[in-house]
């Protein structure tokens, strides 16, 4: 869509509220007068203005004009109570009225004081003249083109140093330069108009040549600065200096140019510069330093380099950015007469290409240049962490060239250099740059091939998965014109805004002007706050991790994607709307078997217990612009196995009773834990004896229940998650044969009716056989009484075979009838049997 420049305004509130609050006692107040007065009125600074003459009785004040307050309006009135004497005390009582703004009758709104002008947006996402939801009055302006070169200063300043940036871009949107004079001045200048013009915001005199870098931080800019044996920092915003000097560096024989940067995640700073000192005097060799507290103190600075050959091996024209908490600095090597390289430090690994740099730091080629001189090299890491460097190099042969390269692993390794440019006039001084989507513009000066002779700007640019492009920033015009030179491109470590096709730089005109140009549009990050969970939570099986929270983008016409991630794990989609809509976030993810899920999807590993572990939130608009990310702590702990104890058998080993009890405990050392016991006997179903919150346990084992010879019993302890633990007793069951010569069987009679008062039994038994036959008719609940029958009648039945015929009569019917026979025998070797017995009750 076309964008227009609108200009932003306060907007004058006449508003009417509905006045029917109740009156509201705030206090007493006594106030001596000297003289009295007629009346008096009350104020804001609760004091009182004396009126003409004094008098008797209580007077009512009028009220003051409404005030808001926090979320409230409110109106105030005084009554007095005015004494007779001059020496009494003038008593006070102060009445308020709060109304809430709820009761805002009408309001009406008029164009006030200019806050901010030539702010870009695409056309509608302000009113064209008229007051916007955001309490502010806008009005609708020309619409966005290139923007022409602004100047800066009409003075011939320098904007020379390619390490160190010269231009930022604070928060609320003022553009900053720090440049330099002939006479060894620093400037700084300011524009709260995207660069149309410029303010000065200071000028020190430093004493020396010098070099700046400067970065922003909110609504600060931050400046190091080298003196001629050492380095400073301090800070500044829109208004001038924060903060007196801070020495970074001192006693060193003499100090090239330096480079700062920021890493956004934390905010400590990082600096390197080139330098010789009385241990290194014969060349130039790098220096570092950081600091953790906003610039307040420094680290001990290290030696990165340590030359000291001669004028042929020097390290100098370092640049420095952050990636990942580590810095990278890039500079220009020198290593004797025939090796001009561009080396790569860093201390985010430990390798090391050549002698004499510093046990921290490791080293990396980016070109071997042999005997052509490479140069100024400028670098930057995008959004995504890959590094990007450009410098220029020549001549190499008859041509020069702007060359580039790329490491995606942090500066271990570089992949092999483009050439961006090869031309047979002089090129140099490239400034390298990246917005929020990742284009990077790569800009350099190159003498023009015409009669003036003169150095133009021209950018070479490329959107991520693009190829490159090229473009002239500066055109010459004639002989008279000045050489447009070093240019220092704006770097933004937060990403917050969009380059057009010319990147927002400053740039020289030699011995005239510096200028400013280049086009970008802004963007408004989303914000998100998380209300859920809280920090440092405990997952014990089965517990919830609730995300909850809402997530928002002012920008209009965007999508916004809300995502989670937990560790390093792969992030995953919370949430999709469009912008300028309250996004509200609910996920609810599960601890489970050791890993969190998001219903029955794995959304990690196993989890380690013990160790704090990272859930990240943060919202993400369609132009790329990522809110603040919000991390939470919390830890867990994997379900444990229930634990079981088995208390010794007995017996033990050989079962030579008819039961026995197996007994012991089980537990569970999970919170809100419960379990199961149970026990297997052999190929036998688990039968389940106890559940609950663990305690002791027992069951009994009967004879019966065994086989004869080896007997396995599991007992196994589950919990309410399903972990196990089992043990098992092993019994042996011996057989014991033993020869009887009397038995005894009982048999109970059940009668039809469920009583009777007589018996007639028939028993087939071999003839031979032995028997004792007794019977017990007694009532339910008495005592068994046998007597011994006697056959009324024995007759064959077979051969061997005879019947016994038994009767009995009793007084009356009885329910507990029992019958026992005993058959017995003189002989082992006797084998005779009971055939058949048979009968009927009465």
């Amino acid at each position: 869509m076309v964008q227009y420049y609108y200009d932003k305004y306060t907007a004058i509130t006449n508003a009417t509220y509905k006045d029917d609050a109740p009156w509201e006692l705030v206090g007493d107040n006594s106030v001596v007068f000297g003289n009295w007065r007629t009346s008096y009125d009350f104020i804001t600074s609760n004091s009182y203005s004396p009126g003409p003459t004094y008098f008797t009785g209580p007077v009512f004040v009028g009220s003051i004009a409404y005030a808001a307050v926090g979320t409230y309006v409110e109106r105030y009135t005084a009554i007095y109570t005015v004494p007779n004497s001059s020496t009494d005390l003038v008593l006070a009582q102060i009445h308020k009225k709060v109304i809430t703004k709820n009761s805002l009758l009408s309001a009406t709104y008029n164009k006030g004081a200019l806050v901010q002008s030539n702010i870009p947006a695409e056309d509608g996402t302000y009113p064209t003249n008229g007051r916007h939801t955001d309490g502010y009055w806008y009005v609708k302006g020309a619409a966005v083109g290139p923007l022409p070169p602004g100047t800066v200063i009409n003075q011939p300043y320098s904007s020379a140093g390619n390490g160190g940036r010269k231009l930022v871009r604070l928060s609320n949107g003022t553009l900053m330069s720090a440049v330099k004079s002939s006479d060894n001045r620093l400037y700084i200048y300011k524009s709260t108009d995207n660069g149309s013009t410029w303010a000065n915001v200071l000028s020190q005199s430093i004493g020396a040549t010098f070099d700046i870098a400067a970065v922003a931080r909110g609504e600060e800019m931050l400046v190091v600065l080298t003196l001629p044996t050492g380095i400073n920092f301090k800070v500044c915003d829109v208004n001038g200096w924060k903060t007196s000097e801070i020495a970074v560096e001192r006693n060193q024989t003499a100090v090239g140019n330096v480079s700062l940067a920021i890493d956004p995640t934390n905010g400590h700073l990082h600096a390197v510069w080139a330098s010789k000192n009385v241990s290194y005097p014969n060349c130039w060799n790098l220096r570092y330093s950081k600091s953790t507290d906003e610039g307040v103190t420094w680290s001990a600075v290290e030696q990165v380099t340590n030359y000291n050959q001669g004028a042929d091996y020097n390290v100098t024209t370092p640049a420095i950015v952050i990636r990942n908490g580590y810095p990278l600095i890039v500079a220009t090597h020198g290593y004797g007469s025939t090796s001009r390289n561009i080396l790569a430090f860093t201390t985010a690994f430990a390798d090391k290409a050549y002698s004499n740099v510093h046990s921290n730091w490791g080293n990396q080629v980016v070109i071997s240049g042999g005997a052509v001189v490479q140069n100024f090299p400028s670098v930057i890491v995008d959004k995504d962490g890959i590094m990007h460097v450009a410098w220029h190099t020549g001549p190499y042969g008859s041509m020069y060239r702007i060359m580039y390269s790329v490491s995606t692993n942090g500066g271990k390794t570089w992949e092999a250099p483009t050439i961006l440019v090869s031309t047979p006039l002089d090129i140099r001084n490239t400034s390298i740059t990246t917005d929020k989507n990742n284009k990077v513009s790569v800009v350099y000066q190159e003498i023009l091939a015409d009669p003036t002779n003169q150095y133009d700007l021209k950018v070479a640019s490329k959107a991520s998965g693009g190829s490159w492009v090229f473009a002239n920033i500066t055109k010459t015009n004639g002989s008279g014109s000045p050489n447009e030179i070093d240019a220092s491109t704006l770097y933004d470590a937060t990403f917050s805004i969009q380059f057009g096709e010319v990147p927002p730089m400053v740039y020289m005109e030699q011995g005239k002007t510096v200028r400013y140009t280049g086009t970008f549009t802004t963007n408004v990050a989303p914000t998100i706050a998380i209300t859920s969970p809280t920090n440092n939570q405990t997952l014990y099986e089965n517990d919830t991790l609730n995300i909850s929270g809402d997530a928002y983008d002012a920008d209009k016409d965007q999508s916004v994607t809300v995502y989670y991630q937990i560790n390093s794990e792969a992030r995953k989609v919370l949430a999709t709307n469009l912008s300028q809509t309250q996004i509200s976030l609910s996920k609810q993810l599960t601890f489970k078997g050791g890993k969190i899920y998001d219903g029955e999807t794995a959304l990690t590993g196993i989890l380690a217990d013990g160790v704090a572990h990272t859930l990240k939130v943060w919202a993400e608009d369609s132009e790329k612009a990522s809110s603040a990310i919000v991390e939470r702590t919390f830890y867990v702990v994997p379900n444990r196995a229930p634990l079981l104890t088995v208390d010794a058998v007995v017996p033990s080993g050989v079962v030579d009773a008819d039961k026995f009890k197996i007994s012991g405990t089980a537990s569970d050392q999970d919170a809100n834990s419960t379990v199961k016991v149970t026990r297997r006997i052999n190929a036998g179903n688990a039968v389940e004896f106890y559940s609950g919150a663990g305690g002791a346990w027992e069951f009994e084992i009967t004879l019966s229940q065994l086989v004869v010879g080896q007997n396995t019993i599991v007992i196994e302890v589950i919990d309410n998650y399903g972990a196990k633990t089992s043990k098992t007793v092993t019994l042996n069951k011996k057989a014991t044969k033993t020869p009887i010569l009397q038995s005894v069987a009982r048999y109970k009679i059940e009668p039809p009716k469920g009583s009777a008062k007589g018996v007639l039994l028939f028993i087939q038994r071999d003839e031979e056989l032995d028997m004792k036959v007794e019977l017990s008719m007694t009532l339910n609940g008495e005592q068994e009484q046998y007597e011994t029958l006697t056959p009324a009648n024995t007759a064959p039945v077979q051969q061997g075979v005879v019947e016994d015929t038994f009767e009995y009569e009793g007084l009356e019917a009885k329910q507990n009838i029992i019958l026992k026979i005993t058959p017995s025998r003189t002989d082992l070797s006797f084998n005779h049997k009971i055939h058949l017995i048979s009968g009927a009750v009465d």
